[in-house]
């Protein structure tokens, strides 16, 4: 679905990132090639797949989990409610232009997230405000996204969303290292 695919771009380069230390890491990715063939070559070989939410855990890296919630929707409740902290890397609406780098933390989400970017995505509050229900809500949300063109029919990312990738991961790994020191 086009720019759709922002979230799980940001997840392979981010999970690179963490498990060598060092953002420089991902020199060079070929995401469109990468999501045509969902193969994460953009990556070193010791991390060969992404968990799913049907799996139930996370990869874990460093002491961080990665999860692919694609379109899972309610399915991540227990993943959520089970976060100590929790980062979410999608393609977004705005505020912005295409390729704008949004980070938002805690009280500012429900502006982003009242608008799904894609029909069959579950919004990030109803999750939020499920797993609150339960009882078990992340001492810590953060949205780190990427403004997308569109959300169509079609395989491959645009072009200002691809330059905006090095940079959001850079703030995403910025951001873990910043919870990781916070917990030490």
């Amino acid at each position: 679905m086009g720019d759709d695919g922002i979230g799980l771009a940001l997840l392979r380069r981010l999970m690179t990132v963490v498990e060598s230390g060092d953002p420089a890491t991902v020199t060079h990715c070929n995401e469109d090639e990468d999501i045509a063939r969902w193969q994460p070559t953009c990556k070193p070989g010791a991390i060969d797949e992404v968990a799913h939410p049907g799996l139930l855990q996370a990869t874990m890296i460093d002491g961080v989990g990665f999860l692919d919630g694609g379109t899972a929707g309610l399915e991540l409740v227990d993943a959520i409610a089970d976060a100590e902290k929790l980062l979410v890397l999608d393609a977004v609406t705005g505020p912005g232009d295409t390729g704008d780098i949004v980070e938002l933390h805690g009280d500012q989400l429900p502006r982003l997230l009242k608008t799904k970017l894609s029909p069959h995505q579950v919004g990030l509050l109803d999750l939020l405000a499920t797993t609150s229900l339960l009882g078990a809500t992340p001492s810590e949300v953060a949205v780190v996204g990427i403004v997308a063109a569109n959300a169509e029919l079609g395989v491959g990312l645009d072009p200002l969303v691809q330059q905006a990738l090095p940079r959001a991961t850079q703030r995403a790994f910025t951001l873990i290292r910043k919870w990781q020191a916070a917990t030490q």
